[in-house]
């Protein structure tokens, strides 16, 4: 617990630090993660809120759960985890060829849950789940919320593929130690992305028909 008795100058003096080492307004989360810093709740009771506190410290009244600052947000987002499908879509053809490298493929009977990739290799197939994060802590959030959609999926192996920023594999596996569902889970696994390249490239890749016309081709034919 953090007894220590806040006011504005301490809480700008920790915001400042914050902002000094990552660049950015410190977030909800943030503020319950520093220990330089009170806890989010802390902040609710005595400066009404993190919107006020940011006004009261000369920062303006940004709200990062409302409006165009929480689209910009989300879009960013989104624009990070499409640009990293795009790479790691590049990488498995690459290795496998374009006609055993599936995008967006379904499974199971009745549902709308897709794999981001879905990979047949000579002796293997296997389900990719890309999603990015830029910080470590977020990790084990994100695939808390992706295990109940592949548990039904247990006779496949489901690779989830941290992206977005160079996690060393000590890094990911602390990250998912309060995981314990996907320890019983042993059709899932968690890697970053030297683990991933290391893991497609101890698969041999089956042999494209000579007569095979993927999209790529089609593509560069018409140019």
């Amino acid at each position: 617990m953090n007894h220590r008795i806040w006011n504005l100058e301490n809480i700008k003096s920790g915001v400042e630090l914050f902002i000094s080492s990552h660049e950015r307004m410190p977030t909800a989360r943030d503020f319950d993660l520093c220990s330089y810093l009170p806890s989010a709740r802390q902040v609710q009771r005595g400066f009404g809120g993190l919107s006020m506190l940011r006004e009261s410290l000369g920062y303006g009244r940004l709200d990062f759960t409302k409006g165009n600052l929480r689209t910009t947000i989300s879009t960013k987002a989104s624009m990070d985890g499409i640009t990293a499908e795009e790479n790691y879509e590049k990488i498995l053809v690459s290795h496998f060829g374009e006609a055993f490298v599936h995008t967006q493929k379904r499974y199971g009977v009745g549902s709308k849950n897709r794999y981001d990739f879905f990979v047949y290799a000579e002796d293997k197939c296997f389900g990719i789940d890309v999603f990015t994060t830029g910080r470590a802590e977020y990790i084990s959030t994100n695939i808390r919320h992706k295990i109940k959609k592949y548990q039904s999926a247990d006779s496949v192996d489901v690779v989830f593929l941290v992206s977005g920023e160079s996690f060393r594999n000590q890094d990911i596996q602390t990250a998912i130690r309060s995981l314990p569902e996907l320890r019983k889970s042993v059709h899932m696994h968690v890697m970053g992305h030297l683990e991933f390249v290391r893991y497609i490239e101890s698969f041999r890749a089956l042999v494209t028909p000579k007569n095979f016309r993927g999209a790529a081709l089609i593509e560069e034919e018409q140019k």
